[in-house]
């Protein structure tokens, strides 16, 4: 009965979570001027993933050595997975167990993606196209992030911290839901926003180390409540911060035109 439960709540998060991403995207395109730009924007969400198919046979020299450097930070962080580990819980207090209770927070899609759906409303209310243009972005980022990091997760089978059975792989029998350590979801949320949020609004001095900090913090809270081993939050900021970057190149953008035919603005898109 309790698994059932749990199944069922989970189904019922799931449920809401498509509703609301749906209403946001019936909504752009009952709203958008530009009566292409609901199209594009859907068809990018594809087109997006096979660039990053892709992307790797396109690399060059300076490409590969940024991909073997994070390769060998993880492969480092892994090493030391367990002392890491052990150190951030000799040195836990009642100051650090409120603050990662705050920031986990800021890392969970059922707060995530509510936001975003207000983000783009308030962005239409106060015809604001950048602000419609960070949450469409934004949305993007998150679930193609998220999209990779599920399916990491299923497949290398890691136990949490908590669990007891050490840093290892598949150390349980078979597929289970249990064992779903590596990478990070918490990770690849917020890391999968922040760079919109600093690229967006990059001329507001405040908001790049904001967005970065609580980036930042969010991923070492993982480590402080024992949820993650610190190579998961590596990969999982690493799959963010990666799919943010490719989104931001490979979608339409909302912009503000000025009219050829009234002394005022319209808006369009570009792509």
């Amino acid at each position: 009965m309790l698994t059932e439960t749990v199944c069922n709540h989970r189904g019922g998060l799931i449920i809401r979570k498509i509703a609301l991403l749906l209403l946001v995207l019936a909504a752009a395109s009952l709203t958008a001027q530009e009566s292409d730009f609901t199209r594009q924007y859907l068809l990018s969400y594809p087109q997006t993933t096979l660039q990053a198919v892709r992307q790797p046979l396109q690399w060059e020299h300076q490409d590969w050595l940024k991909a073997g450097c994070l390769i060998f930070v993880g492969s480092s962080l892994y090493l030391f997975d367990e002392e890491l580990s052990e150190l951030a819980q000799r040195n836990r207090t009642a100051f650090t167990n409120d603050a990662a209770g705050v920031f986990n927070h800021f890392g969970e899609g059922k707060y995530t993606l509510p936001a975003l759906g207000l983000t783009w409303l308030g962005g239409y209310a106060f015809d604001s196209p950048q602000t419609q243009d960070t949450a469409l972005l934004s949305l993007k980022s998150f679930l193609l992030a998220n999209g990779v990091t599920l399916s990491l997760k299923l497949l290398t089978q890691r136990a949490r911290p908590s669990a007891g059975r050490g840093k290892e792989f598949f150390t349980g029998s078979g597929f289970t839901e249990k064992d779903k350590s590596f990478p990070s979801g918490h990770a690849t949320v917020v890391w999968s926003i922040a760079p919109i949020l600093a690229e967006q609004y990059k001329d507001i001095s405040w908001v790049p180390p904001t967005v970065y900090s609580i980036a930042a913090l969010t991923t070492l809270a993982r480590i402080h409540n024992q949820r993650h081993w610190p190579s998961d939050v590596f990969a999982g900021a690493a799959v963010g911060y990666l799919t943010s970057q490719l989104v931001l190149k490979t979608t339409p953008r909302l912009t503000v035109l000025p009219s050829a035919e009234l002394s005022g603005i319209e808006l369009g898109f570009k792509f």
